[in-house]
This record gives structure tokens, sequence and C-alpha cells, in this order.
């Protein structure tokens, strides 16, 4: 045993195990006056990381349960507003009903009146709560709540959040089909008022307009929509038997519509399930006009001739009945050959017409077989009778107007539409529709991807050919072989090629078998050739054709707008349109639209002109392109989608114009290298409503009729509406019920981390204490051992 005074071990001992008691002792004296178990992070940092995430997450769901019960709020007052509605709809019913009645005697102006004072109350009340169309509440609503988890590629932001789609659930009168799409005609002419020079009486008694008409006693309309598009546009002849006034001409027209919905055709039924009807209009000054309106279908509208032209406001003055007129002409580049001149034997063979444009889904060729001795007046006779009898360009109003040798030739379409008349085979332009070649010469196809040249001489001498690609305008080119040889012709033909924009953008290269040259076209594109001269350097003329500089056909007689699109439908900006020539011109147009229950659907549609498909070539084809792979896509909102034909004004090129009922629809304008075929390319054109439609009434039977089939359907659709909002009540309902749940369970897993157990603390602190006060007295002793030293100095 020994016993040292410099180092008190047992002293420094006893200190160290006091401080830890004191420590301890403060730590469990701080958790019992906070009740918390974690001071600092160091007490535990894993634990406390975890409680702080708890925390955190309570934080959320707090304020998410509080967005889902304002949620709910929103939607108890929406579904209180619909019953609202619904008792509005119950007294429009009653109205309509009462109306609708053969033994009502009193006044249906008084029931209408109330009847529209209900139908405003409906968009005041729909807009109130926000389920008017593009109204506040009119969309997709997202409520954030919390407590999500990400899985199976869901985000936890998607899984923590309740949505309910509320914007096909609108309730505004125009949703509930009660009030529909309406085309108009000009408004600012009178035809219903007895007094005015334009009325109805006035116009049908006009000897101009009645010498319009294609059928002696029937003017003509047509029209065009959702099934019944471009050349599937529905005719409607109407009786001008007993026509004195608006309300027969209505009468009438509807009578008509009636028997056309009654065809066989595909068209006649969509047309009929349209539900187009003819209504008189009354405007806030008393001026009646023709107006056609369609619960819900988007639709246009065109007059066939004069007379109906001025039905539809389209007079000459406010003084004159005489209609607009709608002669659109189409005249030959040059006078046609003497009518005894004969076509020779290098103009033998097959000369074709191609009609292009007035409606044509396709071109239309008429073919002309002539023999060395056939006279210029035999080929003009037979051609007048070829385009009388064709069914395709009668239905588009095209006739031979002037068809007389040593006259320029006059094509004219009484419907007002452009179109385009082009020949090729006639080697000695004969008809005075230019020299252009056909494939073979005077014979073969009208234009062509390649073709093969004969007899060529390959002399260093200039010959002129020209070109047109894809129906275009002629391309002049004054080509000198670079060497009096075929290889020499070769090579210059190839170098004017790539010297000519369109001509190289054609992708036409010259190619020779060291006999014969053969121009193709690399990227498919529809060729014609002209070679201007006697002379035959290249090979594609012969011994005793000459052919003629082409000149351009003239197009004349631009008529005002005699079609009117449905106001009140969805609409797109005119977009202009161009004619895609070129084989590697193609364009895709995408159509976009949202259905019922908000899912996108989309269609994309290729314009292209080239040796596989042709569908490009005028206004026409590309708007029969675009509505039958709408129509073909078996898809229901977007077979509701139709392209029309429309201008801005009468001397305005003819473009294109989407319409529907579908609201916000859009169109997708993709681009090409030419930048060709529609116009606003690389934009997304996007639907707005347009003009206004109209509303049911109950004036007579026959629309009381009409608006209470309209109102059935109107209970219907506000019941699926308010289905939605209900919907949405109890999921909003459900999701609280969860967020508290999680609530609860997170602030209990929070408090077994971070919250004290004050029974076990308490023991802590009785011990500590304990400790400490031992602690305390050994310290005392330890520090008191050293002084026993001093009693073996005394010894």
């Amino acid at each position: 045993m020994s016993f040292r005074i410099n180092t008190n071990v047992a002293s420094l001992q006893s200190r160290e195990y006091l401080r830890q008691t004191s420590e301890a002792q403060s730590k469990t004296i701080g958790r019992v006056t906070s009740g918390v178990r974690i001071l600092a992070s160091g007490d535990d940092a894993a634990g406390l990381s975890i409680a702080n995430t708890l925390r955190s997450d309570q934080a959320v769901l707090s304020q998410g349960v509080r967005n889902a019960n304002d949620g709910l709020s929103s939607l108890q007052t929406i579904d209180g507003g619909i019953n609202n509605i619904s008792k509005l709809l119950d007294r429009a019913r009653t109205l309509a009903t009462q109306s609708s009645s053969g033994t009502f005697n009193g006044s249906r102006t008084v029931l209408n009146s109330e009847f529209q004072s209900v139908l405003s109350e409906i968009d005041r009340q729909a807009q109130s709560i926000g389920l008017n169309t593009s109204g506040t509440f009119a969309k997709s609503l997202s409520v954030f709540i919390g407590g999500g988890r990400s899985s199976g590629g869901t985000t936890a932001i998607t899984n923590g959040s309740v949505g309910v789609d509320l914007s096909n659930s609108t309730v505004d009168s125009k949703s509930l089909g009660l009030k529909g799409v309406q085309a108009q005609g000009v408004a600012s002419i009178d035809i219903g008022s007895g007094s005015a020079s334009t009325n109805v009486s006035a116009i049908v008694g006009n000897a101009t307009n009645v010498g319009s008409l294609a059928t002696a006693g029937f003017t003509d309309l047509y029209f065009r929509g959702p099934g019944f598009g471009d050349d599937n546009r529905v005719k409607v002849s109407v009786n001008l038997s007993g026509i004195t006034d608006i309300d027969t001409a209505v009468t009438n027209i509807n009578t008509a519509i009636d028997s056309a919905g009654t065809g066989v055709s595909t068209a006649a039924t969509a047309f009929k399930n349209a539900g187009v009807r003819a209504v008189a209009v009354t405007d806030s000054s008393g001026k009646k006009s023709l107006g056609f309106t369609s619960s819900g279908t988007a639709f246009q509208v065109e007059a066939g001739d004069r007379l109906s032209n001025a039905l539809l406001g389209n007079v000459t003055s406010t003084s004159d009945p005489t209609g607009k007129t709608l002669t659109n002409t189409v005249t030959g580049g040059s006078a046609a050959a003497a009518a005894a001149t004969t076509f020779g034997a290098s103009g033998a063979g097959t000369v074709t017409v191609r009609f292009q444009g007035a409606g044509l889904a396709s071109p239309v060729d008429i073919s002309l077989t002539v023999a060395s001795g056939t006279t210029t007046a035999t080929a003009l006779s037979s051609l007048t009778s070829a385009i009388a009898a064709n069914s395709s360009l009668q239905a588009a109003g095209i006739t031979a107007t002037t068809a007389t040798g040593g006259s320029a030739l006059v094509f004219t379409s009484n419907r007002g539409e452009r179109f385009e008349v082009q020949a090729s085979g006639d080697l000695n332009n004969r008809l005075g529709l230019g020299s252009f070649r056909s494939s073979s010469g005077a014979s073969g196809t009208f234009d062509y991807n390649a073709v093969t040249g004969a007899s060529g001489t390959f002399a260093a001498s200039a010959e002129t050919l020209e070109f047109s690609v894809g129906g275009g305008a002629a391309i002049s080119l004054a080509v000198t072989p670079t060497a009096a040889s075929i290889g020499g012709a070769t090579t210059a033909l190839n170098a004017a090629f790539a010297g000519n924009a369109t001509l190289a953008a054609a992708g036409l290269v010259a190619t020779n078998d060291g006999t014969n040259i053969t121009i193709t076209s690399s990227n498919g594109s529809k060729f014609r050739l002209n070679s201007v001269g006697a002379t035959n350097v290249f090979g594609f003329n012969s011994a005793t054709a000459t052919g003629v500089a082409d000149a351009a056909e003239a197009q004349a007689g631009d008529t005002d707008i005699n079609f009117f699109a449905a106001g009140g439908s969805q609409q797109t900006s005119l977009l202009s349109f161009s004619a895609i020539r070129g084989g590697g011109d193609d364009q895709t147009i995408t159509v976009l639209a949202n259905d019922t229950n908000g899912a996108e659907h989309s269609l994309a549609v290729v314009l292209r002109n080239d040796s596989t498909v042709r569908n490009a070539g005028t206004v026409d084809e590309a708007i029969d392109a675009i509505n039958t792979a709408l129509q073909q896509s078996n898809d229901t909102t977007l077979q509701k989608i139709v392209a029309v034909k429309d201008k801005a004004n009468a001397a305005g090129a003819e473009g294109i114009r989407f319409i529907s009922t579908l609201q916000n629809f859009r169109v997708s304008v993709g681009t090409n290298e030419g930048g060709t075929g529609v116009g606003s390319q690389g934009s997304v054109v996007t639907a707005a409503t347009t003009g206004t439609g109209s509303a049911s009434d109950i004036t007579t039977q026959a629309a009381a009729e009409r608006a209470v089939n309209a109102l059935a359907d109107a209970v219907n659709s506000l019941g699926n509406a308010q289905a939605v909002v209900g919907r949405g009540q109890n999921q909003f309902t459900f999701a609280v019920n969860l967020a508290q749940s999680q609530l609860t369970n997170l602030a209990a897993s929070e408090s077994r981390i971070r919250d004290a157990d004050l029974a076990e603390e308490a023991a802590s602190l009785t011990k500590a204490q304990i400790l400490l006060q031992a602690g305390i007295s050994a310290l005392a002793q330890a520090n008191s051992a050293p002084q026993q030293v001093l009693a073996l100095l005394r010894g």
C-alpha cells in the first residue's frame, strides 16, 4: 500500500463521476420540465431527423385538410346552384309543354318571354357558381392534400392530390343544349318586311334570280358539316311554290331539309342527325333575315344560285332584290385554232383536259380521242358534251360557256368557287390551253414523274423547254447542249435544273441510255413538259409538231362571300392555302380536341402531292383529305370537327377554316420546305367562339315541341354534371378522412420518438439525486485523504 500527496486519484475519479451525475440530472430535469426526450440533436440525431420529418408531414396534412374542406365547400355551393338550375329547367319544361299543345289559344309570345327569362337566369346562375362556359370552375380542379407516396411512376405530389374535372360539366343554357349554333344571312338586309324592296316576294319574283336556277321552280342551298363536308356536301332543293314571305320560305326550306335528310348516303344521315332548321331571325331594329340553327353541330351554308344568294341577304343593293352573281370563269390562255383546222398527224392521240377546284375532291379529267383529221370544231363539240355529261363537273356547276374555233375557251362555275383548267397531249395547241405533252407525247397520262424523249438531234443549239410541276405555273428554260452529243445535252439539262429552285426542289434529273434522254423526279413530283417551237434537240418534240409558249389561263369573276359558318360555334382563324406542287413538300396537319372526360384526342393528316398520294393540289383536295381522315378515324370526338372553305372577302384567296361545337380544339400546322399548303406554319391555332348562336324558343307549336325535346336532354345533361360534382364531394370527404387518420398516426409516431416518458425520467431523477449526494460525500472523503499522511510525519 502506497500513499501520495501530489496526485489525488480518488478525488479525480470522484469529481468525474460527480460531473456525469450532474449532467444526467440536468438532462433529466430538462426532460421532466419540457416533456420531450430529445433536448438537443446529440441526444438522438437519427430520431430527431425522423421526428422533424413527421412534424413537417403533419403541417402539410393539416393545411391539406383545410384545402380539401375549402374545395368541399365550393362543390357544395356549386351543388346548391345546380339544384336551383334544375328547378329552372322544370319551369322551362312546363312553359314549353304548354306552348306545344295544339289546343293552346293564348299568347305564345307571352310564354316565350318568360321562357327566355328562364334561360337567362340559368346562364346567370351558372356564371355565379362558376360553371358557365369557360367559367371559374369549368376546368380540371386539383387540390393538394399531402400524405402521398411515390410508386410505379406516380409521384408523391400526384398521389397526394385529389382532382375533380368540371371542364365538361358546364350548366349554362348553351352547354345544356338550349342554345345552339346559327348561320345567318346578311343581317342588314331586311327580307322579311312586306314593305322592303328586298323582301322574299320580290326576291322570288325577280327574273334574274329565277333565270339562275338549275332546275325550274327550285332554288338550291348547300350545307357542309361533320360527315357532310366538301364533295359530300348536301344539296337542299327548295320548292318555290307557295313562298310569299319569310315564314313560308322557312316552311318550304325545312321541308326540303327533311327531304334531303332521308337520303341513303352517310352524308345524308349525318346531315339529318345535325338537326339543321331554317328560322326567321329578327334583329333589335325589327329587320328579318334568314337563319339556320342546330343544337349541337357546327355547319356552313352556301348559296347555290342567285335566288338563294338573295335569300341569304347577298342582294345587289338594298333597293334591288337581285342576288349577287355567283359566276366565276376561267379563260384559255390563247385562242383555239380555227374551226376547220385539223389536229394533224403529230397531234393525233388523246388530249386530256383537267379540272380542279370548285369543290372537286380530286381532279376530273376529260379525255378526247382525236385523229389527224379531227377538226377543232369537232373536238370542241366533244369537249362541251363530255363536260355536260360528267356528273362531278355538273355537281360543281362547271360548264363550257364558250367553245368556238378561233376564240379562247371560257369555262364557268355558277357557284362562285374558283377552279383551274389545264391540258396535256394537245401538241399543236388546237384548244388554246397549251401544248404540254402527255407521258407519251400526244397520248398517255396527264402528268408524270418520268418521261423519255425520242429521236433527239442533240445539236448544239438552244431549245426552249417548259415545265409545270404539280400543275403549277410554267417554268421556261432555254437550254443549249454543252456539246453536240447526247451527253452534252444531258449535262446541259441537269445544269439548268440545278439553276432553278422549283425544278431542283422537284428533284428533276436527266439521264440517258446512249440513245434517248429520260427526265425523272427523284422525289415523286409529277410534272408536264412542253417543247416550244418545231425543233427536237432533246427529243421531246416531234418533227411536225409546233409547241407554243404556255399562256396562263385567266381566272375572273370573284364573287362576294356566298357561304356562312354557324355563329356560336368554335372556329379557327381563316388559314391561307397554297397548292403543294412538289413531291418533297409533305405537310402534317394535326387536329387535337378534348372529349367530355377531358382526355385529349389527336389525329395527324399528311398533305402531299407526289406519285403515291395527291391530296393537296387545291384547297378543295386538302379539305377533302382532312375531313375524310377525321370521319374515318372512328373517333367520335374528332368526328365533330369539319374543315370548310372560306375567304376573307370577295377578292381574297380561298382558305381553310375549322369549325366545331367542341370547346377550344386546336390545329397544329406543320412546316415544309416550300412553305406551301396550309398557312401559319409552325403554329398551333386554337379555336374560339365566333359570333352568336341561337336559343330555343316556344313562339310556335313546332318550336315548342323542339324545345320540349331539347329540355329533356338538358335535364339529363344537368344530371350528369351534378353527378360529377357529387363524385367530387365524396372524393374530398374520403380524402379528408384519410388525411385525419394520417395526422393522428403521424402525431403518435412523433410522440413515441420525441416525447419523454415521465415515469422513467422521474426514476432517473431520483437516481441522479442520490448519486449526486453520495458523490459529494465521497469527494469530500477523497479530498481529505492526503491529510492522513501527516500522521506518519508526526511519528
